[in-house]
């Protein structure tokens, strides 16, 4: 503050010809009018440097401090000077903008001044981690996409075996029923073959016997036939069966492999090494990782 010579060392705004004209106490410390009209209470003020009590003069306020207010206009002009351009830079292209645009701070000390670039270089700071973050989130979402389509092609998988397994089981049925009309048939032709076998006991005559005969010969026949038309088991439907048998053993095998390396995984574990406890360490590669610039910050995905 004892550097800032220029400015109020209450409001550390700096002084002016105007509104904040400095004004001396008789202590010899300077303050301007308004911090001065602040620290009035029942006729004195106290310093707030040495701590001083002050009455006020009989017109109401302390003498203006002429010295400082000459001492401040030098300071500009010799600044003003210092920044003026030169003539034979005027017709050169502008350089290129590498320092904020000028602001409204003209009035402000140098220490508040001071304090206000260091706020915006940290709100700067903060802007790149906003949009460092902004882009590795949607570099993640990205990732994430492309698992939501992989996910939807095993669903896709899944339905596919899910309805071979119905079409065997539908095929089994189907099978089942033949297998039970066929039951009734031999049940049928046996009861027939014993009723034959019963008349082939008791023939009385030559001419029974023969006729006997004949009718079992008959009935011999058409079980040979009978015999050579069934074509059991369907050879068609046990390949289908055991071939979605096997598929589906195979495919339960690896849903279980996987949820076991899932279950297994410590907590803390990070999204590229479930990745990679899944089988896919490719998608380890293409997940974003927290900006350095943040202290603090996290991304989500690796409190799954």
């Amino acid at each position: 503050m004892d550097d800032n010579v220029e400015d109020c060392p209450v409001c550390l705004n700096t002084f002016d010809d105007t509104h904040r004209r400095p004004r001396n106490l008789p202590c010899g410390h300077t303050l301007c009018t308004p911090c001065i009209n602040e620290l009035k209470e029942q006729g004195a003020v106290t310093c707030p440097t040495c701590r001083v009590s002050h009455a006020l003069p009989e017109a109401g306020q302390f003498p203006i401090s002429y010295i400082t207010e000459a001492f401040i206009r030098k300071m500009r002009g010799a600044g003003l000077a210092c920044v003026a351009p030169k003539p034979e830079k005027q017709l050169t292209a502008p350089a290129a903008v590498t320092q904020p645009a000028p602001r409204a701070t003209a009035g402000l000390s140098k220490r508040t001044r001071s304090l206000l670039q260091e706020q915006e270089a940290k709100v700067l700071a903060a802007i790149r981690s906003c949009q460092e973050e902004q882009s590795q989130l949607a570099d993640y979402r990205t990732t994430l996409g492309g698992w939501c389509g992989r996910q939807q092609q095993l669903e896709d998988d899944l339905q596919t075996l899910v309805d071979q397994s119905k079409g065997a089981r539908e095929a089994i049925s189907r099978e089942d029923s033949r297998v039970e009309g066929r039951q009734e048939k031999v049940r049928q032709r046996e009861e027939a073959l014993h009723a034959m076998l019963q008349e082939l006991r008791t023939p009385s005559t030559r001419q029974e016997a023969y006729e006997v005969i004949e009718d079992a010969d008959h009935l011999l026949e058409e079980e040979e036939e009978e015999e050579r038309a069934a074509v059991f088991p369907d050879v068609h439907v046990v390949t289908t069966v055991t071939r979605v048998a096997k598929s589906s053993r195979s495919a339960l095998q690896a849903a279980t492999l996987q949820a076991t390396q899932t279950a297994i995984e410590p907590a803390g574990s990070t999204a590229a090494a479930a990745a990679a406890a899944a089988g896919d360490s490719s998608l380890s590669s293409h997940l974003p990782q927290p900006p350095p610039s943040r202290t603090g910050w996290r991304p989500c995905w690796n409190r799954v």
